[in-house]
């Protein structure tokens, strides 16, 4: 169906709407005849002013000149889609725009297979792209909608978390996305969030690549300066918004970027101002998380600096996580990481059971070398634990002497104790301590036992005449101590290298 019209001698031809529409006209009869008649009137009064030779008007209508008018005008529009003079109020503008859009998704999706079906395959290609494209930029809407309710504090009226909030607004949306949301308002509000901020809001990169950027982000500017910040923040927003970065690469590049911060070299020496200030950038990006992984099961992820975990290995290394034998007589039926928890956990309920009074067994027993200048007894370097994992400043061991015991050894060229103990056929506990300075684990090849759960071995067995000397002690776990005295194997120690004889 078609209407036309003659006006000036030229014949134009409408199509009616009803004909290409997908979907029945939202307008009555009633609203199409009175609209009609409004055309009609002006169409009459179009047709008049050029039958009254008003000149202009006759020259430009119908003329490439109203065309190009007509042309510029969309253009406009197209331009400032939110000009309160074009398509409306910003409020209508987003109310309308959203309505449509959920009515043509509507359309689109009611489409069975048997409809899908007679789609070619260059079709299907584009609209999958078109709609990764749209959810896209939906989601930078609703980040962008997000920021408005965290800025208004929308959440914090109804008594919710902003992650609760968006859930009640959002059923089907998940915790993990909740929070990726959460988080890339809260970096919008740092002077480093701007590129982040763009690129979520034009759409060029997910909410959870974004999240992703912004969770480590607002982690490392505890410790950042300004300018890092910013240098940090463009580069993971780059990753982000890369095609050719996958989601396991981006996650790579925020590792990085946290390593890169964290390998710098401990402080050899005193602070300048002679501060016991321990290091900024460990101690900012401390932190404790937990999350459900189950109906009865929590997991906890915890970050230390190496201070601080060198209190941890020695719970978790020491006594109180060694096998202990079943009643009857069989072997622990617990596995490392077991017997690791319940250390804590007995270091923990002790403290909680006990609160201001000192615990009635000794304390876990944490090892600590560090280099010292024989003359004068200063520290010349940095401090270790005994498991070699935990590094940090020669000041900051000196914690450990207040609340442990202070045992000197003192190290020769190549790493060995020296001038330790007297001769005994048990290593005595000062002994003991140097082996695991110097060994820090058992010693077998292949095995990773910690040192704290091994025992002395005599080298030169003390029945055949061998010494209680260090330097014919090594560490072995129980297993490898049964396998070495089967096998009557020998090894030499050069250095702290001990090197087994198989």
């Amino acid at each position: 169906m078609s209407f036309s019209s003659s006006r000036v001698g030229i014949e134009e031809e409408f199509f009616d709407p009803a004909d290409w529409l997908p979907v029945p006209s939202p307008v009555s009869q009633e609203e199409a005849a009175a609209a009609a008649v409004v055309a009609a009137e002006q169409l009459a009064t179009l047709n008049a002013r050029a039958g009254d030779g008003d000149g202009d008007w006759v020259d430009v209508a119908g003329s490439a000149q109203a065309e190009a008018a007509w042309a510029d005008i969309v253009a406009t529009l197209a331009a400032d889609p939110l000009d309160g003079e074009g398509l409306g109020w910003p409020p209508e503008v987003l109310s309308t725009s959203l309505s449509t859009a959920a009515t043509a998704l509507d359309v689109a999706a009611g489409l069975d297979d048997d409809d899908l079906a007679r789609v070619l395959d260059d079709g299907v290609r584009d609209a999958v792209e078109a709609a990764g494209k749209i959810r896209t930029r939906g989601e930078g809407l609703l980040y962008a909608l997000a920021v408005q309710v965290h800025a208004r504090g929308l959440h914090t009226a109804v008594g919710l978390s902003f992650v609760d909030w968006v859930r009640a607004c959002c059923p089907w949306t998940t915790i993990t996305d909740a929070t990726s949301l959460r988080h890339v308002v809260e970096a919008s509000t740092r002077h480093w969030g701007a590129p982040l901020d763009a690129a979520v809001r034009e759409g060029r990169t997910s909410l959870a690549r974004a999240g992703r950027v912004a969770k480590v982000m607002l982690r490392l500017g505890r410790a950042l300066d300004p300018d890092r910040a910013q240098a940090y923040a463009e580069i993971a927003t780059g990753a982000a918004c890369s095609e050719k970065i996958s989601d396991a690469d981006l996650g790579k590049v925020c590792h990085q970027l946290l390593t890169d911060l964290l390998d710098e070299a401990p402080d050899e020496g005193k602070d300048p101002d002679d501060k016991d200030v321990p290091d900024p950038v460990p101690r900012a990006l401390r932190s404790l998380r937990c999350h459900r992984l189950g109906e009865g099961m929590t997991r906890f992820v915890l970050d230390a600096p190496d201070a601080d975990a060198a209190m941890l290995e020695g719970i978790i290394n020491g006594p109180l996580a060694a096998p202990v034998p079943a009643p009857d007589g069989g072997k622990d039926a617990r596995d490392a990481d077991q017997r690791a928890y319940d250390a804590v956990m007995t270091v923990l309920s002790r403290g909680l059971a006990n609160p201001g009074a000192p615990a009635s067994s000794a304390r876990a027993s944490v090892i600590i070398t560090v280099k010292a200048d024989p003359a004068t007894g200063e520290p010349t370097g940095t401090a270790e634990t005994a498991t070699g994992r935990a590094r940090f400043t020669a000041k900051a061991a000196g914690r450990y002497a207040c609340i442990g015991d202070l045992t000197p050894v003192v190290l020769g060229p190549m790493g060995e104790p020296l001038d330790l103990g007297r001769t005994r056929r048990l290593a005595s506990p000062g002994q003991f301590k140097a082996l695991l300075v110097r060994d820090r684990q058992c010693t077998f090849p292949g095995c990773s036992v910690p040192g704290t759960w091994c025992e002395a071995h005599h080298l030169i067995w003390w029945c055949r005449a061998g010494d209680t000397d260090i330097l014919l002690l090594v560490l072995l776990c129980p297993r490898h101590h049964t396998v070495v005295h089967e096998r009557d194997l020998t090894a030499t120690v050069v250095g702290d290298v001990v090197t087994w004889h198989l």
